[in-house]
């Protein structure tokens, strides 16, 4: 069993992780030292690992797995390709590139919804409500994955920012990466290794976290 202080302890992880987009320009790239890059790779995989221990209700049994969701890892250099190919072969002027160029590892983390498309729907036996709310299902599977790792990421001290991805949704840029087809991007979380946080980054807080409030909570009674 926990000891008493484990409440405690998730409850300070949750409150600690915040939102932070992380840029700067391809041209001014800070490597990751090997041996950092080394040792934070093992972390970053374990922490993908045991995002995985998500709840998912329907198994979703694409090539013998039974997880709706897949984890694509970019590490760092990986992570450079890909913010030239967005700037320069897709002519991405959003923060897409600059995101890319500034993070230490990038995970894409996909859904795998049954009814993608119309022949799925048509030869499924299962009527389009059913079809939906089981990909719904799907859907809020992947992103308790999501939170996971980055509640992971944030008790090892790494940065981190769910982005919904941009131009790395598109077909151009699955082909690239040879992500299938037929996943959908839920989340490109960018990660910052402690080792590499510094003041050469432009940083920009995220807006929202002054807003929250507990008035969402609503006690039944009947």
């Amino acid at each position: 069993m926990p000891d008493k202080s484990t409440p405690e302890t998730v409850e300070t992880i949750i409150r600690a992780r915040r939102t932070e987009k992380v840029l700067c320009d391809i041209e001014s790239i800070r490597p990751v030292p090997a041996d950092v890059a080394e040792r934070n790779r093992e972390i970053v995989l374990q922490a993908i690992q045991t995002a995985g221990w998500a709840p998912f209700h329907y198994p979703r049994k694409v090539d013998g797995l039974a997880e709706p969701w897949r984890a694509h890892v970019l590490w760092h250099e990986e992570a450079k390709q890909a913010a030239i190919y967005l700037r320069d072969e897709l002519h991405v002027t959003s923060k897409g590139p600059r995101l890319a160029a500034a993070c230490s590892a990038l995970v894409l983390v996909t859904w795998l919804p049954e009814f993608y498309d119309l022949e799925s729907q048509q030869t499924s036996k299962i009527d389009r409500e059913t079809q939906l709310a089981r990909d719904e299902e799907h859907l809020a599977a992947a992103s308790a994955m999501v939170q996971n790792l980055l509640l992971m990421l944030t008790a090892h001290g790494m940065g981190n920012y769910w982005s919904s991805g941009g131009k790395l949704r598109g077909p151009e840029m699955f082909n690239y990466l040879g992500i299938p087809e037929q996943e959908r991007l839920l989340a490109a979380v960018f990660i910052e290794y402690p080792e590499m946080m510094d003041d050469s980054k432009e940083r920009k807080a995220g807006s929202l976290r002054n807003d929250r409030s507990d008035q969402w909570i609503r006690e039944v009674t009947l």
